[in-house]
């Protein structure tokens, strides 16, 4: 039996979140076309990229399209054959063109029996279609109550001390109630590294202020040694807390590099300052790219394909929305000094649920990994009358509702977020312990600890 082949199908659309102008430099600067048969291309609403092609070459280029933000799809290529009067056989083509096609060749090698392309088989439209797991939460609001007070009366009874294991016994709850495809994430943490690395924070704090108050001049000299391992403190802590993080029994894990996190976390800033802010959409696009791309699943790293151009467009797309609260807090202020107040919070509220939403989306939208992707489709509406609703509530009640806020908040986060599975999960989980497995388990040193709170 000859082995099936496949056509690389471009469906019409693009993938949720994705801007057609980032597609369109993308995909020149992956494949050799032209602007102009890059926009044809995507203005027809039924494409083959690439025809009748193997499986694995197929799936390869399929991802790689996907990656620039294209809906792709594989068929199989049609084995129908007609046979004529005199007995010859005649293949069956689509009209559905390849990807950098010859116009003179595409008419040459047209439809010879005029079917088009929607005739092929809807059942393999569906072949390679990425499996659509959604990630679930189950916790309910009632019973993070009971953790949270009791994590604040310990806490407060035994001078901070049990914070630690407060945060263990809250991130517990929170990762073991958030399910992808029935599998609970976990939080392994120690609580004793946790302590560690507050009673580290709290006894330098402690010691600088002490020598500085006798020696006020030494209080320069202790500004820059935090300065200096701020960058070492921000890795070790992402290092930590993903290498506690783990679902099916494989932990995720952090390379980054302090010299990188150097780069990101303190030399673009200070740049930043410098412009007047005018980079900032730059840096926090640089920060994202460092923690994503240096974040792994077992023995496999995440993907980050944003640019820092999706990045700027998403800052200034707040810009009208900014000057139009700023002009209604003071037009409010001439009418009535108190309205003002008002706007004025609903204009925060609005652009903290803005970018809350719309950096989240892209975040995940364009994070990916070993071909399997992610969909955020949070909306600003629905997640700004989240926001006020629990901000009234949680100060209404002093504070009480804020379990439920924060139930809520993950509850509604996890329900618009989808993984996106290239293959079976449970053979990639399987890949993952086999090369797991053969590194050997990574375990911790004596510089292991989380500052958090």
């Amino acid at each position: 039996m000859p082995e099936p082949r496949y056509n690389v199908v471009y469906r019409g659309k693009l993938l949720p979140g994705v801007d057609i102008s980032v597609v369109k430099s993308k995909l020149m600067a992956t494949f050799p076309l032209s602007e102009k048969q890059v926009e044809v291309i995507l203005k027809g609403t039924r494409v083959v990229l690439k025809k009748n092609t193997d499986e694995a070459t197929a799936k390869r280029l399929g991802m790689a399209l996907k990656r620039v933000g294209m809906d792709i799809v594989l068929t199989k290529s049609p084995a129908v054959t007609d046979t004529d009067s005199s007995g010859s056989s005649m293949a069956v083509r689509s009209e559905e063109k390849e990807i950098g096609q010859d116009p003179g060749k595409e008419k040459a090698e047209g439809n010879e029996v005029g079917m088009p392309a929607d005739t092929v088989s809807k059942e393999t439209d569906t072949m390679w279609k990425p499996s659509e797991i959604p990630f679930e939460f189950i916790g309910s609001g009632r019973e993070y109550f009971k953790i949270w007070i009791v994590n604040i009366v310990l806490s407060i009874v035994t001078l901070g001390i049990y914070s630690a294991w407060a945060k263990v016994r809250r991130k517990q709850y929170l990762y073991g109630n958030t399910r992808l495809q029935g599998a609970a994430f976990e939080y392994l943490a120690d609580p004793v590294k946790i302590l560690k690395g507050r009673i580290i924070i709290i006894g330098f704090i402690l010691l600088s202020s002490a020598i500085t108050y006798f020696m006020p001049a030494s209080q320069v000299i202790f500004t820059l040694v935090f300065v200096a391992a701020f960058p070492w403190v921000i890795v070790r802590t992402l290092m930590f807390n993903a290498r506690n993080s783990a679902i099916r029994n494989i932990r995720f894990g952090f390379k980054g590099r302090v010299k990188d996190a150097a780069l990101v976390y303190l030399w673009w800033p200070i740049v930043a300052v410098f412009t007047l802010g005018a980079i900032f959409p730059y840096v926090y696009y640089r920060q994202k790219k460092f923690i994503v791309e240096n974040s792994t699943y077992g023995a496999t790293r995440f993907v980050f394909t944003a640019t820092s151009r999706e990045y700027y467009r998403l800052f200034m797309s707040a810009v009208i929305p900014l000057v139009v609260g700023i002009l209604a807090v003071v037009a409010a202020g001439f009418l009535f000094a108190p309205l003002s107040g008002l706007v004025m919070v609903a204009l925060y509220l609005y652009l903290f649920a803005f970018y809350s939403v719309r950096t989240t989306n892209l975040l995940y939208n364009t994070s990916s990994i070993a071909h399997n992707q992610f969909r955020a489709d949070m909306k600003i509406m629905p997640y700004l009358i989240l926001v006020l609703t629990n901000s009234l509530a949680t100060a209404l009640t002093l504070g009480l509702f804020l379990p439920w806020a924060i139930i809520r908040t993950l509850r509604y986060r996890l329900n618009h977020l989808t993984f996106l599975a290239d293959e079976d999960p449970e053979k990639f989980v399987a890949g993952e312990e086999e090369q797991v497995s053969a590194l050997g388990e990574e375990v911790g040193d004596l510089f292991d600890f989380d500052i958090g709170l």
